[in-house]
């Protein structure tokens, strides 16, 4: 494999229909990579009551051309960190707004650098309002819940597969990815 390229393998997708809807959930094994971007802590209903998360993405998108050695531009990442034994009802999480670069890029001021680690994910694909994207996360925990699966650490990422303008709310498009282990 060369230096850049984003080495993903299917292992199977498993095609569900839930709530009157069919969605598909991919389970990949991903390398490790490097996320460079800006970072902040909120709590989930401050992020829901003032776009807190959108507001960070749209910023990041602002500054993007100062990260130098980005991999796949324009995909983006949207990181999550919840605390151990996380409580969205009281606890903060880390939320990165952040792109893929080469393992010896340094930030830009501002800007932090955090590993992905390699691992095996269930990924999800929501299109739709961005408003209405935490729908996605239900439906992911539940699948997993459900499945033979169990979550395999506390983090989580949304890709954008192109930088959307803030008037294109209604048309998000990402993958979701949740680290995941057999029980």
């Amino acid at each position: 494999m060369n230096k850049g390229e984003i080495c993903i393998f299917v292992e199977v997708i498993l095609k569900i229909n839930h709530g009157g809807h069919n969605m598909a959930i991919e389970i990949i094994e991903r390398e490790q990579i490097r996320i460079i971007g800006m970072k902040l802590e909120t709590l989930l209903q401050d992020t829901r009551e003032q776009m807190i998360i959108p507001k960070l993405q749209q910023s990041f998108n602002e500054r993007l051309e100062e990260v130098n050695g980005a991999v796949v531009f324009p995909i983006t990442y949207g990181v999550f960190i919840d605390p151990p034994n996380y409580n969205p009802n009281t606890d903060l999480f880390t939320w990165i707004a952040g792109v893929e670069v080469n393992h010896d890029v340094e930030p830009p001021v501002d800007m932090i650098s955090y590993e992905l680690p390699k691992a095996t994910y269930a990924v999800l694909e929501y299109q739709g309002d961005i408003d209405r994207a935490g729908d996605a996360y239900g439906e992911l925990y539940e699948w997993i819940k459900n499945s033979e699966y169990e979550q395999a650490g506390t983090y989580g990422f949304e890709v954008y597969s192109k930088v959307h303008s803030p008037l294109e709310r209604g048309n998000a498009d990402f993958l979701l990815h949740f680290p995941i282990k057999r029980k």
